[in-house]
């Protein structure tokens, strides 16, 4: 396996690990850790999809933002949906963690979690990651 392939893979090890924290996270009491972890499936999974797509991914946030949209941009209206679905995810993120005007709301990270889960399984069927993602992640 190349190293591309073993770093894919770990990020979207990581990717699952952070869907299934968001999920047994209670979103009624702890809407912003769903958020967070939710936001952090679907950054572990961009980054899985640019190790396999190019043989390599960034670390920095943004960067991995960039480069995936970058990817996205030209192919299907469901890769630029998760393209978008991704950037909204950091900007709850951001709003959630650093903004003292935002207090995230169990809507919230119900809405977070459902983004996560929908960008995972569309990346799982394009990309073949051949790692299943469970009913309860």
């Amino acid at each position: 396996m190349t190293s591309e392939a073993v770093h894919a893979e770990v990020s979207w090890r990581k990717a699952v690990a952070h869907l299934k924290e968001a999920a047994a996270q209670d979103a009624d009491a702890s809407p912003m850790a769903v958020i967070h972890s939710s936001y952090y499936a679907m950054f572990h999974a961009a980054r899985a999809v640019l190790f396999k797509a190019t043989g390599g991914a960034p670390k920095r946030h943004d960067s991995v933002i960039q480069q995936f949209g970058l990817l996205a941009r030209d192919l299907d209206e469901a890769m630029r949906a998760s393209g978008r679905a991704f950037n909204a995810a950091k900007d709850d993120r951001n709003a959630a963690d650093y903004d003292e005007a935002v207090l995230s709301s169990p809507e919230d990270a119900h809405e977070s979690l459902r983004s996560a889960r929908d960008f995972l399984t569309v990346r799982d069927a394009r990309h073949g990651f051949g790692l299943s993602l469970s009913r309860d992640s």
